[in-house]
């Protein structure tokens, strides 16, 4: 084999509004050198906004003797002869072929399409810096970039804390204030959770024991939790959730289904909830129509009982108008289609704003205390981004409106097998 001419080059990005640099190393090859191309990859910006750090996911297969210790895949882009390390994850293997997925950051301009190939090259190129860290084993995990430190450990402060779920107990924003968002009862997040009727309290997926499926996976652009296992007290529903930590972005992705594999009588039915003890002043949220809607979370409940946020509502947060620090969430998925493609059913099912005890909460309703027969074959998926942000001098909301426009309105990704 002829030798392989490297060249790395190191390009440090500006990420997310001035606030980190994001360093790639890059490298230049002879062509001689490559392996295997196994995909070319064409993606297009779509909307017309700068991509600083866009992550392209893709799924793909191959032979098995491809993915293999002296080999990893590389995204290289025939315009410029560059090179971006991948990161796989999820592979599966059956009769010497292997699925899996891989994901690798690029950056984009407004409308800018580029074409990539992936291709295999020997182990030992020297890969980009990532600020993502993991700690622990199991569902007791830390996992921390420079945006967040996301604690999902068990905790002996209260009891709805001390099981092994792999939820997010207590969330830190850092981005220089270091501001800890927990809940002295509970985890921060505790949804989905649901309440049949013979029982006195509801459950939650933060009760889960260990869940049956438990897979976590590490490298230097992504940690993913994925889970899975019936709903504690609640044997009809199957519940799974995933997790995505990224590096160098200030926000992760939770993913969550609900299959209903036996008729099942329900009181409440919720999800995308978080919980955490009172330490912010305002409520902010889109509704479908556009409108922007910003109040003092104590004032809120005249506006709220007037006309309720939506169920589909794109976005909402909180934030603290004085310290600058925010936190909230984007809507990405929302599918309540049944198994044969109808709806699921619902009742009122709305986006409530909530106090209990010094706590306050967001939460989206699907069934809204109400007992409900829901069939077997009822699905109710969603998935959401959680956005860590610092309010803005001019403009609070500019940040979150930036990052909705940016997340619900993904990159165009073609892939085209070799």
């Amino acid at each position: 084999m002829n030798e392989i001419k490297v060249r790395v080059e190191i390009r440090s990005r500006l990420v997310v509004a001035g606030l980190i640099s994001f360093v790639f190393s890059l490298w230049q090859f002879d062509a001689a050198a490559q392996e295997k191309i196994l995909a070319r990859v064409v993606v297009t910006e779509p909307v017309g906004v700068q991509r600083e750090t866009e992550y392209i996911e893709l799924s793909l297969q191959c032979d098995d003797s491809l993915l293999n210790s002296t080999h990893e895949i590389f995204a290289f882009d025939e315009a410029s002869d560059l090179t971006i390390s991948c990161q796989l994850f999820d592979v599966r293997s059956s009769d010497g072929k292997s699925a899996f997925s891989v994901v690798f950051p690029v950056l984009l301009r407004a409308h800018e399409t580029r074409t990539f190939q992936l291709r295999t090259f020997p182990v030992g190129l020297e890969k980009g810096n990532s600020d993502l860290t993991l700690e622990g084993e199991g569902t007791e995990l830390r996992v921390a970039n420079s945006f967040y430190a996301a604690d999902l450990t068990r905790s002996d402060q209260a009891e709805p804390k001390s099981h092994p779920s792999g939820q997010i107990r207590e969330l830190l924003i850092k981005m220089s204030f270091n501001q800890l968002l927990t809940n002295g009862e509970d985890r921060v997040h505790w949804a989905p959770n649901f309440k049949r009727p013979e029982l006195e309290y509801y459950t939650t997926i933060a009760h889960w024991q260990n869940p049956k499926i438990n897979q976590v996976e590490h490298g230097q652009f992504l940690v993913r939790t994925a889970r899975q296992d019936w709903a504690p007290n609640h044997p009809e529903i199957l519940l799974t959730a995933v997790y995505k930590f990224y590096a160098n972005l200030p926000y992760f992705r939770f993913y969550s289904s609900m299959e209903m594999k036996q008729d099942v009588w329900l009181e409440l039915l919720r999800n995308d909830e978080m919980t955490m003890d009172s330490m912010f002043t305002h409520l902010a949220f889109q509704r479908p129509s556009g409108e922007v809607v910003e109040v003092e979370i104590e004032k809120r409940h005249a506006l709220l009982q007037a006309h309720p946020i939506e169920d589909d509502a794109p976005w909402l947060c909180f934030y603290h108008i004085d310290k600058g620090f925010a936190f909230g969430t984007i809507r990405l998925k929302y599918d309540n289609t049944n198994e044969f493609g109808g709806p699921s059913l619902t009742y009122q099912p709305h986006t409530q704003i909530g106090q209990w005890l010094d706590r306050r909460y967001w939460n989206r309703r699907l069934i809204h205390d109400r007992l409900t027969f829901v069939p077997k074959g009822s699905r109710y998926v969603e998935e959401n981004a959680y956005l860590v942000f610092r309010i803005g001098d001019v403009s609070r909301l500019e940040e979150i409106q930036k990052w909705t426009k940016v997340l619900r309105n993904p990159v165009r990704a073609s892939v085209s097998p070799m």
